[in-house]
């Protein structure tokens, strides 16, 4: 059954994508996924134009475009329909979903499952291949899968060095490819990179500050990274929601974990340790010049930060709010369970496999930018600021 919900939040995503190519691509999706079954009837086109708060032409351009792709079928006098995806037993061709191997946790195997899901549903399948996070490393893998003849790309763009090499190389190349995972950037400002699928990490920074502000905190640090878009897109949020509020920005930088690419520790803990050390630091100070909240770049850091808190004697959340980004499965479990935001990984894999598709079957369309919004869950690590003159 068609989730109108799901529809809605697609139409409300800021894309420079007309209207109805927006409407067009969250039907598509859910009939790849499977939420909207083969033979399933969808509701009129009154209804949509109802629901959905768009005019009638906008439902009739997108069904009509499903139809000429082969998603719809439409039945005078009876309905449109959801059509059979057909599948030989051969896939029609393989995709490849490369990332950087220091950085796949919790958030990329989701985004990998549901891009799987979304491409089988249509007779593609997804292989999996990791890089070293670096730009050139990147190219080198790309150009090795480029010769091996497979239909398509799925890149988590580098972390590090200059990506220009890389985004001339596919420019030059007739394969479909797409980034992902997060936002992807040049140094010459030279157009648009392709198509790209992240979160909105500037709208993380801002609204976890701005919930940090409502409580009354004025204080507030930001813990991050600026060597990347992710970071420098959340701490472009957290900066933007402080000066509106006329409060003074802090930005505590953690070093870059570079070495995470030559060693074997986990990223999680070259993020934790830093964020401990940095913690101890921010809040080693008089009382009065003490943050009394602080947005973390992640749930890992977040645990540094956490911990760093506890040895200094000072409690989550009477004496210090916290707000960190990833929802991992253990902060939950946490003595304080941690308020953060789920990143939005089902939905950009959907939404790349969707984008992946219309490159395949021929469609010619300006390169899509698609920024998801993050889910905002509110556990116990915040609380209003505490009056300190009580």
């Amino acid at each position: 059954m068609l989730d109108i919900e799901r529809v809605k939040k697609v139409l409300d995503t800021p894309t420079p994508a007309p209207l109805h190519v927006r409407l067009r691509t969250a039907l598509q999706t859910q009939i790849m996924d499977g939420t909207l079954q083969a033979g399933e009837a969808l509701p009129s086109e009154r209804i949509l134009q109802n629901q959905l708060e768009v005019s009638r032409a906008t439902v009739r351009q997108a069904i009509q475009a499903l139809i000429q792709m082969g998603f719809l079928q439409s039945v005078p006098g009876t309905g449109t329909f959801v059509l059979e995806q057909k599948q030989d037993g051969e896939p029609r061709g393989i995709i490849t979903l490369i990332t950087g191997a220091p950085t796949f946790h919790f958030f990329y195997p989701q985004l990998a499952s549901a891009l799987y899901t979304t491409l089988h549903n249509v007779g593609y399948t997804l292989t999996l291949d990791f890089y070293r996070d670096e730009a050139d490393d990147l190219l080198v893998h790309v150009e090795r899968l480029l010769s091996r003849r497979i239909s398509g790309l799925a890149i988590v763009p580098p972390r590090y060095g200059n990506p220009q090499p890389l985004v001339n190389f596919l420019r030059s190349q007739d394969v479909p490819y797409v980034f992902l995972g997060r936002r992807a950037t040049l140094p010459d400002k030279n157009g648009a990179v392709g198509d790209c699928v992240s979160t909105d990490n500037e709208r993380i920074g801002y609204e976890a500050t701005r919930h940090l502000l409502d409580l009354g905190h004025r204080h507030i640090v930001h813990l991050g990274f600026l060597d990347y878009s992710t970071g420098q897109d959340r701490a472009a949020g957290y900066i933007r929601a402080m000066q509106e509020r006329g409060m003074t920005p802090r930005v505590v930088e953690l070093s870059p974990y570079t070495q995470a690419l030559n060693q074997s520790m986990p990223s999680s803990t070259l993020l934790a340790e830093p964020a401990y050390r940095a913690a101890l630091d921010v809040w080693g100070t008089t009382p009065a010049d003490r943050p009394t909240a602080v947005f973390c770049f992640n749930d890992n850091v977040a645990m540094g930060v956490y911990k760093a808190l506890r040895d200094a004697g000072l409690n989550i959340p009477q004496d210090v709010s916290l707000v960190s980004v990833d929802n991992l499965p253990t902060i939950q479990h946490f003595e304080v369970p941690l308020t953060t935001f789920a990143l939005p990984g089902e939905a950009i894999g959907r939404q790349a496999g969707v984008l992946f598709v219309r490159r395949l079957s021929g469609e010619e369309f300006p390169p899509q930018t698609y920024l998801l919004p993050a889910t905002f869950i509110q556990r116990r690590s915040t609380a209003p600021l505490r009056d300190s003159s009580a």
